[in-house]
């Protein structure tokens, strides 16, 4: 039993210390291993690509500490992208970029009415609005990508302010504030209520649905930001856009140390968790690792943290301590 207090001690210690213990680990190991992996431009590149789907996992995260998930990002971001990007030409970059969030936040409604008031479970509805979203993308396209000339979008995607990239500064941004949220407003305190006990949450007075609802639009609005984002960086917007989108988030959350039970969870540790995953991608494919195995490294990340979840939480039950008796 000894050993079994060990593994729950490190476990409860790992999001503190063991995530920026990795992010070293993980950056001299590639670096020891690839010169190139070491230079200041693959370290912006890596952290411009992070932004990409870091975003993204924010929303995720609300979703998952409310004790739902919401699939259908890249979807809809995907969605909503091609939806706003064909409309530059008719109302301009910066009406049609606010189109594009205001139709990825409808759809998160959307999915958030479907969960809270005809109770279909979230993994299937976002499951089933995934392919919803991405076949009226398809049909809308017919298959053709949608592509953007304008400097203001294309700028967003891949200019820089004062030598940093803008996708970064957005992202510390949108990070930021989300951390406000959640320690700050009683929103924030309700998210982490009903993943906790929705039950009790009830009970107390909070509108669980209400609030179910607008955290489904928060992930919609992120997503979409997200979406604008790789756009910008591919100069066009096509239905297979966002397709990683929902596998890195989810990753990302998970690593970060946010409990898939709902309740626990934090911001900060997504932003390393998503750093993590990139920092795995690119060195392994300046190894000139396939594809495939880079897949089958981030699946077992995934599967590694939530082990380490599982056993904080205190479920395996040859880890727990064995009442004395007389």
């Amino acid at each position: 039993m000894k050993r079994g207090r060990a593994l729950v001690w490190a476990a409860n210690r790992w999001e503190r210390f063991g995530l920026p213990f990795l992010v070293a680990v993980l950056l001299l190991v590639f670096s020891l291993l690839s010169s190139p992996f070491r230079s200041s431009y693959s370290l912006m590149s890596n952290l411009s690509f992070s932004s990409l789907v870091g975003i993204g996992s924010i929303g995720m995260v609300f979703c998952i500490m409310s004790g739902d998930f919401d699939i259908s990002i890249g979807s809809m971001s995907a969605l909503a992208g091609v939806l706003g990007a064909s409309m530059v030409t008719r109302i301009g970059s910066p009406a049609a970029m606010l189109l594009t969030v205001a139709i990825a936040s409808f759809f998160g409604f959307v999915n958030g009415v479907f969960v809270t008031k005809l109770r279909i479970p979230a993994f299937i509805t976002t499951l089933g609005m995934q392919f919803v979203y991405r076949a009226l993308a398809y049909i809308y396209t017919s298959n053709t990508p949608v592509y953007i000339k304008d400097k203001l979008w294309l700028s967003i995607g891949s200019g820089n302010v004062l030598g940093i990239p803008f996708p970064i500064l957005l992202t510390a941004i949108c990070f930021a504030a989300a951390v406000y949220v959640l320690r700050k407003t009683p929103f924030g305190r309700y998210v982490i209520a009903v993943g906790t006990n929705r039950n009790a949450a009830m009970l107390s007075g909070i509108n669980v649905d209400r609030n179910k609802m607008f955290i489904y639009g928060i992930s919609g609005f992120l997503a979409a930001i997200a979406g604008i984002l790789v756009m910008g960086r591919l100069q066009s917007g096509a239905y297979q856009n966002g397709t990683n989108m929902t596998l890195v988030s989810v990753a990302a959350v998970v690593i970060g140390g946010t409990s898939l039970a709902g309740g626990k969870g934090g911001i900060w540790g997504t932003l390393i968790g998503v750093f993590i995953i990139r920092i795995v991608e690119a060195g392994l494919v300046y190894l000139d690792v396939p594809s495939n195995a880079k897949e089958i490294v981030i699946g077992a990340i995934i599967i590694l943290a939530v082990m380490l979840d599982v056993i904080r939480s205190g479920e395996i039950t040859w880890l727990r301590r064995r009442p004395k008796t007389s």
